[in-house]
């Protein structure tokens, strides 16, 4: 089997990982700016379906011009071609905003509408839901941290959490790029990346042990860690596939609810691949060469 360098080339996987993470946060955050859904924000969301051929996304935005400011219509994919998700702010009183597009509908489909569904979700509430997604991340960084710690060594768990964080701004900064918008499915989307990743991440750092334990005295710690890698590599690449293969399923077929959720599922698991092969056991070398020169 050919045996890949990935040590001795992971200064232009930094390289690369910089440029794609400051590169799509300064595109997505500053210029283009972040988009949250009403889960975050506060609003209305009304299902509706219309039984009229000729109506589209656009015609229906159009009706809402100057009655009700931001609302945002998308197709509900997987139901019906006149099946539509109405997505409103609403700051103050979104009772009256749901009066408003209810009254907008009949007025212009009077007996060809049906409301299917609405949700209503205030600005504290919404607001409530960012700061514990946001947290639920960062708790979930901490465990892995003191888990990989206890594991393995602290050294590991540096590099384990090291590299989620990386996958963790590289997915947000591509959602972000595409302009998609954060919602509370997108959350449990990137703390699913994160499961994922550091599995892939355990697994090499599991065969860097084993290998320590009997090459350590005759081989340099990093070229340990790069067999251990090329060990492992098929494993992670079929199993990397086999898993994005259901994804990109779920991202083709799913439906317009659970598309933002698989399309982060398919970044992150492709850049989450990438960082176990090439920044998380990478991390370690340095960081193991930088303690070793300490001393």
């Amino acid at each position: 089997m050919k045996k890949f360098d990935f040590i001795g080339n992971r200064y232009w996987a930094y390289l690369l990982s910089l440029t794609l993470i400051i590169g799509s946060w300064v595109y997505g955050a500053l210029i283009k700016g972040p988009k949250f859904g009403i889960d975050f924000t506060g609003g209305v969301l009304v299902e509706v379906r219309v039984e009229e051929p000729q109506i589209n996304t656009g015609t229906l935005r159009e009706l809402f011009k100057g009655k009700v400011e931001g609302v945002l219509v998308q197709n509900v994919e997987g139901e019906g071609k006149n099946d539509f998700m109405i997505k409103a702010p609403a700051d103050k009183d979104p009772n009256k905003t749901v009066k408003i597009i209810r009254k907008v509908l009949k007025e212009k489909f009077d007996g060809k509408v049906e409301i299917r569904k609405v949700e209503m979700i205030g600005p504290t509430v919404g607001k409530e839901l960012r700061e514990k997604g946001i947290m639920a991340i960062i708790y979930a960084l901490i465990g892995i941290l003191i888990y990989v710690a206890w594991r393995f060594e602290p050294i590991f768990a540096f590099g384990a959490v090291l590299a989620l964080i990386h996958d963790a701004l590289a997915t947000t900064g591509i959602f972000m790029s595409v302009g998609r918008e954060f919602s509370l499915p997108v959350i449990a989307a990137l703390l699913t990346v994160i499961g994922y990743s550091i599995n892939d991440t355990i697994v090499v750092y599991d065969r860097i042990r084993e290998n320590m334990k009997v090459l350590l005295r005759s081989k340099p710690f990093e070229e340990i860690v790069n067999d251990s890698i090329n060990q492992t590599l098929s494993r992670t690449v079929i199993t990397s596939l086999t898993t994005l293969f259901v994804v990109l399923c779920l991202y083709l077929f799913g439906g317009g609810v659970i598309n933002d959720f698989a399309f982060v599922l398919l970044v992150g698991i492709t850049v989450g691949t990438y960082s176990s092969i090439f920044i998380a056991s990478a991390i370690v070398v340095d960081w193991y060469k930088y303690v070793k020169k300490e001393k």
